[in-house]
């Protein structure tokens, strides 16, 4: 069992993390970047495991995973239009690259990695 204050780092840490690679997105570098959202999602997952046992509440909300035209809150992580291009940018090539849609990459796991270069 884990403390609440344990919990609360993990969603931060998620949350940071997810920033990060939407900056990463928002700056084109897509090398390697499905490969990374696959290993968050699995944390995004547990926080979501752990959090539907009953016995930890949320003090900050976790970032949804699919930011699919989800301009809005790309604009309230601060994202300028040029860095949301950038951002759908990313899904127009995890597509070309790997002929699933984003979320569908997400769900067929370590089966689309890295884009052949």
């Amino acid at each position: 069992m884990i403390a609440q204050t344990e919990f609360d780092k993990f969603v931060k840490d998620y949350n940071d993390d997810y920033l990060l690679l939407l900056k990463r997105a928002s700056k084109q570098h897509y090398e390697c970047l499905i490969s990374a959202f696959m290993v968050l999602k699995d944390f995004y997952n547990l926080i979501h495991v752990i959090y539907d046992s009953g016995q930890y509440t949320y003090k900050v909300l976790p970032y949804p995973l699919s930011f699919r035209a989800d301009e809005v809150l790309l604009k309230q992580l601060n994202f300028d239009n040029q860095e949301i291009q950038n951002i759908f940018g990313f899904l127009d090539h995890v597509k070309a690259t790997q002929g699933l849609d984003f979320e569908d990459c997400l769900q067929a796991g370590t089966v689309a990695m890295c884009a052949r270069v």
